[in-house]
């Protein structure tokens, strides 16, 4: 093993899925399981109480085929319910929706499961309070940091050099520097997250390196200090095409909102950050499921007692609320709005790491 490239192995892991009910979803789980073992895998589902019936079904067809059991979050609240409770309705910059039915759930669970920290070369437990931290600032001005073993810095030459190098060039040219980001990443993974029982973990998402290059990056941001494993970036290369293929190979059919036309299978075809193109897919498709969150607005303005809408248009460089209800009118009268079916889902990697805050 190259020493300045640590990794932990596969009998040392606990791998975490984070499993959205769809395609890449099930695709990641599937890899999961074959690589670190179904012992070693836990498939985590976060239920938004929003979801298509036909969600919960392929659910059931993938614990049949993986032979492996997902665990259900639930909150109690749907969607609707979390804006009210928040007193905050969801748009496509700020989603209280799936902060609070996904990712704070989530990262609470990981916060407990994997409370301490250990180093991956030698095994030495590592604090903050009695160790040291290099902070570098990345290329996006987030701050990284990297806890540093005292122990392998002891008895690793190189390592020992690394330490050295990086603390006199920030010294010299500050965290920001290339040089500071270069060299990192010689020190970079020594130190991980892990539980009681001194197993490390990873997060698995199901992001590819085609079209989630984007996403992947915010997703490692926001994430840390857990380790995140993107199974579909890595050979065999799979597209939704097939994995449908695959999956009606074993007998389960895909679930039936991607035949619908939709990019994904989260919230029953509704999403905040959506956009209009796609809220009038759903008007069209699922029209009933549609007039549900077009009252749930209203309802929610009354509540509120003021005019906010989850979507917003600009005329003539001027910004204004659209209702749900206007969109349909519109779209009834024959308004074309385009559709972007290559709208990925972003629950779980939300567009800013401090997004969130400390509500975990």
């Amino acid at each position: 093993m190259n020493i300045l490239t640590s990794e932990v192995s596969d009998s040392d892991t606990t791998c975490i899925v984070m499993y959205g009910g769809g395609l890449t979803s099930y695709e990641a789980a599937r890899r999961a399981i074959d690589r670190y073992g179904s012992e070693n895998v836990e498939i985590w589902f976060a239920d938004t109480r929003m979801e298509d019936d036909d969600l919960y079904r392929f659910n059931r067809d993938v614990e049949r085929i993986l032979n492996h059991e997902i665990r259900v979050f639930d909150q109690g609240l749907d969607v609707w319910g979390i804006f009210r409770r928040e007193r905050f309705l969801g748009n496509s910059r700020v989603d209280p929706c799936s902060k609070f039915l996904k990712r704070v759930p989530l990262r609470k669970e990981l916060e407990s499961r994997f409370p301490n920290w250990c180093c991956v070369e030698c095994g030495v437990a590592w604090s903050k309070k009695e160790n040291r931290e290099i902070v570098v600032q990345d290329l996006d001005g987030r701050l990284i940091s990297e806890g540093v073993c005292a122990n392998c810095a002891s008895i690793d030459m190189d390592y020992s050099k690394s330490v050295e190098e990086i603390s006199r060039i920030l010294e010299e040219r500050g965290a920001d520097s290339p040089d500071a980001r270069r060299i990192m990443s010689s020190i970079a993974g020594r130190v991980e997250r892990c539980s009681e029982n001194s197993k490390f973990v990873r997060v698995v998402l199901g992001m590819d390196n085609i079209e989630d290059c984007d996403r992947m990056h915010r997703a490692k941001a926001y994430w840390r200090p857990f380790v995140n494993w993107f199974p579909l970036a890595e050979q065999p290369f799979k597209n939704k095409t097939k994995i449908i293929e695959d999956l009606r190979g074993l007998g389960v059919k895909e679930p039936r909102l991607y035949a619908a036309g939709f990019a994904h299978n989260n919230c029953g075809g509704f999403c905040v950050k959506a956009g209009v193109g796609q809220m009038v897919h759903l008007w069209k498709t699922l029209p009933e499921r549609y007039m549900e969150h077009e009252t749930k607005e209203l309802e929610f303005q009354d509540f509120i007692g003021s005019d906010v809408t989850i979507l917003t248009e600009t005329r003539k460089g001027v910004r204004r609320n659209l209702t749900l209800r206007e969109l349909r009118k519109r779209a009834e009268q024959g308004e074309e709005f385009r559709f972007n079916k290559g709208t990925a889902c972003a629950c779980l990697n939300p567009a800013s790491p401090e997004a969130d805050g400390d509500a975990w």
